[in-house]
């Protein structure tokens, strides 16, 4: 069965399909055949045209794949039971804390910064984050911001710390308020 192209060679399922495989897994397709999950891919991320289309797209998405990963595993182990909207309007925040000037200028220094996100002190970010987390984590990286620019998010059932009162609320997606400034 003739799967694509790479470069200028062609593709046969189980001939050079590891690459292949191993970007599939990191977007989650894990538990299916290369056709089947390459598929699943294809419509997850409605790659139209040809099967070498859909084999540049997948090298786009997963060539950052250490940013990829540690934004979705934030998006995952901060929201996997709220909406997909809240799912990526979580990955925005990370996103617009990286690009504020307000907060550290690397990707891990902003996820990694003291008291910043639970999941690092409570070792939830270490989950295995499911295909939901990759895809919002694409759009988030694409620009897709639900919540407007809002550098601050949490739970107002869960949280304690008392810093969350100098937040001026936002917006709220699913559990989750959305703020962009202190009061």
């Amino acid at each position: 069965m003739r799967i694509g192209f790479r470069s200028s060679i062609l593709l046969k399922e189980g001939e050079g399909g590891m690459d292949i495989r191993a970007r599939l897994r990191l977007l989650g397709y894990r538990n299916h055949s290369l056709s089947q999950a390459l598929l699943l891919f294809r419509k997850d991320f409605n790659v139209k045209g040809s099967t070498a289309q859909s084999f540049r797209r997948l090298r786009e998405l997963t060539d950052r794949s250490p940013t990829i990963e540690m934004l979705a595993r934030v998006i995952y182990s901060e929201s996997r039971t709220e909406p997909y909207r809240g799912q990526v309007a979580v990955g925005a925040v990370v996103l617009n804390r990286l690009n504020s000037g307000q907060f550290p200028n690397s990707l891990r220094r902003v996820i990694t910064q003291p008291l910043a996100f639970s999941v690092i002190d409570t070792g939830t970010f270490w989950l295995r984050p499911n295909a939901s987390a990759y895809k919002t984590a694409r759009e988030a990286l694409r620009g897709k911001d639900p919540t407007g620019g809002c550098l601050y998010f949490f739970n107002p059932d869960k949280s304690t710390s008392l810093w969350i009162r100098k937040l001026k609320p936002r917006m709220k997606i699913g559990r989750h308020v959305f703020a962009k400034d202190l009061i």
